[in-house]
């Protein structure tokens, strides 16, 4: 195997503004996440249930919140669009079989996502990428106009939802379809025994959660959002926004609209949910619609801000890190959850529900610190990480 993955840097082509923002994104996601991993599984979206908001807890929240929640998944979805076009661009290039390769692809990064989902973590976001993967190929070619359009469009689905979910229900059928926004503390309790207990006994919650994930949120909300965010990728590829073509005034006024429209929609959106007292009908439809549309300005505040920093070329020691974890993201990415695994769960310190945000927080930054020291040793030796090395040889010879 080290004789097949040497590195070899004039092998293979990068677009190094494309690896940064995967590197920035990779990173980032961890924020959104570290709820779901050490906390009962509605924390994510309940925000008193577990680590609470008392104290400074309301702070690293309302922080996550802003700048992380859905964020860093959207330009994660945004990427993957853009990848689809620039992996089919190449194998075309190079007359290879475009449409095997890239359902192959989808088909080994859907198997990946599974043994993720059901053996590590339940919020895996891989099996989703690969079914809409799979049909965002057949748009690849689209007009901008017609892109840009559809991923609209898209958008405006679980949107829609929401606001006939709230108000197209009496209050007493709201209450009882959010019911399990508020669980008893028995069962807080119950789910960070098991969750503390063997691998085994974690593993009924673990395809529960999986399933729902993949099934119910997949169909109402996740399918929508994640398709048409891949198409705002093409359309942003395509421009030459992600590769940083454009100048470095483009990026400012990316940075300007993006975060303040964004930062706008944020804070009136986690205003009105404290006002109104964190209610479950409300926080899982309009609060979600708030978070949703926030989530794109936002991502597109942080590509320019991203690309601005790559054209201006500060902080750049660390770029060349950030560069190296987003070339070994799919690694990383998988790395991550099973770090967290063995630090929360039972097969491991079994610190599932005891830390709070600021101690959660702390394990994010070591983290981080953890792959943007590993990354770029990896790769002094290897061309690829090791799942990005598997990946392409089950994509180009299976």
């Amino acid at each position: 195997m080290k004789k097949l993955i040497l590195l070899s840097k004039s092998s293979t082509h990068r677009i190094d503004s494309l690896d940064l923002l995967r590197g920035f994104a990779v990173l980032g996601i961890l924020i959104m996440n570290i709820t779901s991993f050490s906390q009962v599984n509605i924390a994510y979206m309940n925000p008193t249930i577990g680590a609470g908001l008392e104290g400074y807890n309301q702070y690293f929240h309302a922080f996550n919140y802003i700048f992380a929640d859905t964020r860093f998944m959207s330009i994660f979805s945004i990427l993957f669009g853009a990848g689809v076009v620039l992996f089919t661009n190449n194998a075309e290039a190079k007359g290879k079989r475009v449409g095997a390769l890239h359902y192959k692809r989808m088909f080994w990064l859907l198997l990946f996502g599974l043994l993720h989902a059901y053996f590590i973590w339940e919020g895996d976001i891989l099996v989703a990428y690969a079914i809409c993967g799979c049909l965002i190929y057949l748009l690849r070619k689209k007009t901008i106009r017609a892109l840009l359009i559809m991923s609209i469009i898209l958008f405006i689905v679980p949107l829609t939802f929401n606001l006939m979910t709230y108000y197209g229900m009496t209050v007493e059928e709201l209450e009882s379809t959010f019911a399990f926004f508020y669980p008893s503390s028995e069962e807080i309790a119950r789910e960070v025994k098991i969750m503390q207990g063997s691998f085994l006994e974690q593993m009924p919650i673990r395809l529960e959660n999986a399933i729902e994930f993949q099934t119910l949120v997949f169909m109402i909300e996740t399918f929508w959002r994640t398709t048409s965010l891949m198409l705002l990728g093409m359309i942003l590829y395509r421009k030459g926004i992600l590769s940083a073509n454009k100048s470095i005034s483009y990026y400012s006024k990316m940075i300007l609209v993006g975060f303040g429209i964004g930062l706008i929609i944020s804070l009136i959106g986690l205003n009105q949910s404290y006002d109104s007292g964190w209610p479950g009908p409300y926080v899982m439809s309009i609060g979600a619609n708030y978070k949703l549309i926030s989530g794109v300005f936002i991502a597109i505040g942080y590509i320019g801000f991203v690309m601005w920093c790559f054209k201006k070329g500060v902080f750049k020691k660390l770029q060349n890190r950030l560069q190296a974890a987003g070339r070994m993201a799919f690694t990383n990415y998988i790395g991550m959850s099973v770090i967290c695994s063995l630090i929360f769960n039972g097969n491991g310190l079994a610190l599932y529900g005891t830390l709070d945000r600021l101690q959660q927080f702390l394990v994010v930054v070591a983290i981080w610190v953890l792959i943007l020291i590993v990354s770029p040793l990896v790769l002094r030796k290897y061309r690829y990480g090791p799942l990005e090395w598997l990946w392409r040889k089950l994509t180009y010879f299976f």
